[in-house]
């Protein structure tokens, strides 16, 4: 056997415990910690932590409807999204979709960076198998909604709901859980329309899709159905919602460019 492929085996194998020492533990994904994207603080433990009991069904049932609606049926794989994955990689050739399944976005929130390669999509799914094998699907629901980000700054379901509607994730509203869910591809971009008080043409027919099939799939029922479509138009200007001073670059930007957020990205958010 020759030096070098001596050393080649040597690099490979400190390659692989330095993965397996790095990999996750169970105490890890069910402690504390400071997640890998955005140093965001996901703790039980914290004040800023909310638990899955007290955040509202109407928020629930709006994020798994609109981002992963069969979330408990699946083992933390969307065959279907992944099938669309690679039909979209074999057109573009390159890696154009991000995370098709809760667990799969929370995988990569908690321990991953934003970087779309083989290489981090091969990690994220063994993370994904391994959040699916260390957790229930309701403490992976309720560690997306605390880590998730709702716009700019914007971390975790208790401070989304406290900036927006100036309230307690538990005390949220059909139209705006359907807000909160329709930000979520692109948050700093979609959320907008808070800031304008109004809803773009994009923002308003996602919210409706979000409220009719909450309808739909009987996660509320005909008269909450009733009220929540009629108030799309104005619930965001009906003073629940009073925000605070937008950041800065959000202030500038002109009538123009909130135009263009009348139109989603053509390529999904990782």
């Amino acid at each position: 056997m020759t030096t070098f492929i001596k050393l080649w085996i040597s690099l490979v194998l400190i390659l692989i415990v330095g993965f397996l020492m790095w990999f996750p533990s169970e105490q890890e994904i069910k402690g504390c910690m400071t997640t890998s994207m955005f140093d965001v603080e996901l703790c039980p433990k914290s004040k800023n932590y909310v638990p899955l009991s007290q955040i509202s069904r109407n928020m629930q049932n709006a994020l798994i409807l609109t981002e992963d609606s069969s979330f408990y049926q699946h083992n933390g794989f969307d065959e279907e999204g992944i099938q669309r994955c690679f039909e979209k990689l074999k057109e573009k050739m390159r890696i154009v979709c991000g995370g098709s399944t809760i667990t799969q976005q929370l995988a990569k929130n908690m321990f991953l960076s934003r970087n779309k390669n083989f290489i981090r999509k091969g990690v994220e799914a063994l993370i994904t198998f391994k959040l699916e094998q260390t957790l229930t699907k309701r403490e992976i629901l309720e560690k997306y909604l605390n880590v998730v980000q709702f716009g700019k700054n914007i971390f975790g379901i208790k401070a989304a709901a406290q900036f927006y509607f100036k309230k307690h994730p538990s005390q949220l509203t059909v139209n705006e859980s359907a807000f909160l869910a329709m930000v979520l591809p692109n948050p700093e971009k979609y959320s907008q329309s808070f800031f304008r008080k109004d809803l773009t043409r994009f923002a308003r027919k996602r919210v409706n899709r979000i409220i009719k099939n909450m309808y739909r799939f009987g996660r509320i029922d005909a008269g909450s159905y009733s009220n929540a479509s009629g108030s799309v138009d104005s619930f965001l200007k009906s003073g629940q919602a009073a925000p605070p001073r937008p950041p800065e670059h959000e202030e500038s930007l002109s009538k123009d460019d909130l135009n263009e957020m009348d139109e989603p990205d053509t390529d999904n958010e990782d």
